[in-house]
């Protein structure tokens, strides 16, 4: 052994404990980490659109095979929905919230989507909103527009 070999060796040997209490402490720190991360991620709406968006766009081929492709679908659903922390009610909401988006037009799915609706009235205020502000006179060329889309 060389000189540096027999100066960690003593160290090691004669600290058990210190390794076991930096590990306990990493590990503990780590944990909060991924505490703070889970919550970021559960209040977070661009965190949760991101976890829908992979959910919907998972293609099979990706997946080496079946159970991975339903393994994969049920990791991502859930980060979507949260069901271990979202109420029935709100998962109710983020499904029938995107069933909605998805039966408008496409140029209103985007400018919707755009706007991030956490719910569907908000969804549904933008949307009145918009109806509201082509009604108006110096809208009218765009409503023309809007009209023949719908």
């Amino acid at each position: 052994m060389n000189a540096d070999s027999k100066e960690v060796l003593p160290l090691d040997v004669q600290a058990p404990e210190v390794w076991e209490e930096l590990l306990t402490v990493e590990m503990e720190t780590e944990s909060r980490l991924q505490v703070q991360e889970s919550r970021l991620k559960h209040s977070n709406p661009l965190a949760r659109e991101i976890f829908r968006r992979r959910f919907r766009q998972l293609r099979y081929q990706e997946t080496p095979g079946p159970r991975e492709a339903f393994t994969r679908l049920q990791e991502l659903c859930r980060q979507w929905l949260k069901p271990h922390v979202s109420p029935k009610e709100q998962i109710v909401e983020l499904l029938v919230l995107e069933q909605f988006l998805t039966i408008l037009p496409e140029d209103l799915q985007a400018w919707v989507w755009e706007h991030c609706p956490e719910s569907r009235e908000e969804a549904v205020i933008l949307l009145e909103n918009l109806e509201r502000e082509l009604d108006e006179p110096q809208h009218e060329v765009g409503r023309e527009i809007c009209q023949e889309k719908w």
